[in-house]
């Protein structure tokens, strides 16, 4: 048995696995010269430490439970992350009652983070709903705001329609995505090349029509309402489209005017 204990004495002492040692009184009683690169700090400011005396407080994740840690240092370059496991012992000849392994993890976690700001630069730079190819809530904002912007300098007329596809035999969310696909394909077919068309949710679109006062945006959204789906066969006949329509007025911003075009069309459905 003592050979077995020696072994493993010499095998965590030379283990490239950072480790250290925990007594019963939970203070650090030794540590591998792994565990002394990898922190960069020799054994000496480590041994007879506890959580609550540790001359580090950067470090005191080594105390902490198993799982993925972080380690800050003086700066963003020393940050270290740091996988933990332990175990348990009963060996009189162990150095600890708890021993701690670490592994350092960090090029891991910083590719991960990497990655993640990548997906994240990427969704930002992403303009188009995935399924119909139109304006997505981002393109659709950002297309509104500089059409806002410009009738408020100039006094421009500007009309914003908000619009649903209903089907009377199903709720909204059980439109399927071929439906709302030929839906959207109508609508751009018949707008003008200088309205933009964007989906806002599963079966809601946003329409915003530039230079266009009330009236004109309203003859304009009847026409296409009526063809639709007569224009399409194999659109079922209890399918149409409701909408509600706002004009923008001195003082009114992106938002108030979304506001005001969803109000427009709850209270056509209230009057129906």
């Amino acid at each position: 048995m003592s050979q077995i204990s020696e072994f493993a004495s010499e095998s965590l002492q030379h283990s490239p696995c950072g480790i250290l040692a925990l007594d019963d009184n939970r203070q650090i009683s030794w540590v591998n010269p792994a565990l002394e690169q990898l922190l960069g700090l020799p054994g000496t400011e480590l041994i007879g430490k506890s959580q609550e005396t540790l001359a580090h407080p950067a470090y005191t994740g080594l105390f902490g439970d198993p799982g993925v840690m972080q380690l800050i240092g003086d700066s963003q370059r020393d940050e270290r992350w740091l996988q933990c496991s332990q175990v348990q012992t009963n060996d009189t000849q162990a150095p600890g009652k708890t021993l701690k392994f670490f592994q350092d993890v960090t090029e891991l976690m910083q590719l991960r983070q990497e990655n993640e700001r990548l997906r994240q630069q990427v969704e930002e730079l992403t303009i188009t709903d995935s399924l119909t190819g139109l304006a997505n809530r981002r393109a659709l904002t950002n297309s509104l705001n500089a059409q806002v912007t410009r009738s408020r300098r100039y006094q421009n007329p500007l009309s914003l329609v908000a619009l649903e596809l209903v089907d009377d035999s199903r709720p909204a969310a059980e439109i399927e995505p071929e439906t709302i696909l030929t839906a959207s394909r109508f609508l751009r077919d018949r707008l003008r090349w200088v309205d933009v068309i964007g989906r806002w949710d599963h079966n809601q679109f946003f329409i915003i029509l530039p230079e266009t006062e009330e009236a004109h945006g309203l003859e304009l959204l009847n026409n296409i309402v009526s063809e639709f789906p007569a224009s399409n066969p194999d659109m079922a006949t209890s399918l149409h489209l409701q909408f509600g329509l706002a004009e923008w007025q001195k003082g009114c911003d992106s938002r108030k005017l979304m506001q005001l075009a969803a109000d427009a069309m709850q209270q056509i459905e209230l009057t129906e």
